[in-house]
């Protein structure tokens, strides 16, 4: 009942769902076109038996990646489709990978949608990003016996609590996991809770401490450090958001006072806000934006917005301290490895939430600090450019940190590997559907 009354509620939310993306395309364009796609009408052209993987965003699409190649590598012949919901993560996916997979947005979660997409791509193995969790793709793909994974599977309280107000329909979904890869023992927990089999839970630990910079990402770094002639010293507030850039803003007009030459390298999180971000900094101070300075800044500026995509270790190689964004406002903060793998002291704000334990492991060994409003946020700044050794202890311990806790991503593509064979074993492509007659999915 509860499956039916989901199914309801989607089918009265989808023209609210497409007004949403046809006001967000006023700022960013990208998502008033593909519909077709999010649709489940696009006609996609991927053979049968191969690995579904979907990933959402650009964080997830990032840290997906090194998975997603290991076993590209491994199955060169393998068909494999990534799906994602954002114009970000799409770039990012189209960038990375161009024709060596398919790419599609994740169509609406409408079973009568999601049946028809399933239908298409006929998975071997469905494998799900964190909490991607979606009732209908994973009923589907389930009807035609694929297996269902989650990788660096997480779940925080606010999420299980969440999850639990639908407690029927939560545990339907995850009694039809064939395995969840948790990055904690709290992850693994909780999703127990929720009703998914303890025996198919593993925890892997988070494949975002196997952050690395690839071969392709050190020669841009390596080209642009020949443009980036610059003494000076820089603080980088990464993956910012709304209502957090006035307080970064507010912190580096107090850092000013004591090092007149400091610059801040803003990025935000969306580039939907850099246009608006780029008049916030333009009010109070010299402001240029990367796309049109190419690294060479006039002394002046005092203020870099960062307005390109897929560039994060760039700005990360010229900063000698990183704000992590999303943390001084209620988001649930991003994650700090992009800075520790290339050893970075990390200053963070209180909300965390979508990466707590992650925060809590690099706490213990003393890698990062936390500062909970602008003034504190000044003065940790403040402290660690007049303290070169202390600068150099925490971004050491940064990186220490991140190579103990490293080997989930070999673990999770073990893991894939071991439901591809179950799958081939037990499933064969290609064949014609029996209808599956139960209203609530259809």
């Amino acid at each position: 009942m509860l499956h039916f009354i989901y199914n309801q509620l989607m089918r009265v939310l989808l023209p609210l769902m497409l007004i949403r993306l046809k006001r967000k395309s006023r700022k960013l364009p990208e998502y008033g076109i593909r519909w077709d796609e999010r649709l489940g009408k696009k006609n996609i052209d991927v053979a049968p038996g191969g690995i579904l993987f979907h990933v959402a965003s650009l964080g997830e699409a990032i840290s997906a990646t090194p998975v997603i190649e290991a076993i590209l590598a491994k199955y060169p012949k393998l068909p494999v489709t990534i799906t994602s919901t954002t114009p970000t993560g799409s770039a990012q996916i189209k960038q990375t990978f161009a024709d060596r997979v398919v790419h599609c947005y994740l169509p609406f979660d409408l079973p009568i949608i999601q049946r028809k997409f399933i239908n298409q791509i006929q998975p071997n193995v469905l494998v799900l990003m964190e909490t991607e969790l979606w009732p209908n793709l994973i009923f589907h793909a389930k009807r035609i016996n694929c297996r269902v994974m989650v990788m660096n599977a997480r779940l925080s309280n606010k999420s299980a609590k969440g999850y639990k107000k639908l407690a029927k329909l939560t545990e339907q979904m995850m009694q039809r996991l064939d395995l969840v890869a948790t990055q904690f023992a709290d992850d693994a927990q909780r999703f127990a809770q929720l009703g998914c089999r303890p025996e198919r839970i593993k925890i892997t630990g988070n494949i975002k401490f196997d952050t690395r910079l690839s071969e392709k990402m050190q020669l841009q770094i390596n080209q642009f450090s020949q443009n980036w002639r610059h003494t000076r010293p820089v603080w980088l507030a990464a993956s910012t958001h709304e209502k957090e850039e006035e307080q970064i803003l507010a912190a580096h007009k107090t850092l000013l006072a004591e090092h007149a030459d400091l610059l801040l390298v803003l990025l935000p999180r969306h580039p939907d806000r850099f246009e608006s971000v780029y008049e916030l900094a333009s009010e109070q101070f010299n402001c240029e934006l990367k796309s049109e300075c190419m690294g060479r800044l006039a002394q002046q500026t005092q203020v870099l917005v960062g307005d390109t995509l897929g560039e994060m270790a760039i700005y990360v190689s010229v900063a000698d301290i990183v704000f992590v964004g999303g943390s001084l406002v209620a988001t649930g903060g991003h994650n700090p490895f992009e800075a520790a793998c290339q050893q970075k002291p990390i200053v963070y704000g209180p909300h965390v939430f979508n990466f707590e334990k992650s925060y809590q492991v690099l706490a213990q060994q003393q890698a990062c600090a936390q500062v909970n409003n602008p003034a504190e946020l000044a003065n940790k700044i403040h402290e660690l450019l007049t303290n070169p050794a202390q600068r150099e202890q925490l971004a050491n311990n940064a990186h220490n940190c991140q190579q103990k806790f490293q080997g989930a991503t070999e673990q999770t593509v073990n893991l894939i590997e071991n439901q591809l064979e179950i799958a081939i074993k037990t499933t064969k492509r290609g064949q014609p559907y029996t209808s599956y007659k139960a209203s609530a999915y259809n």
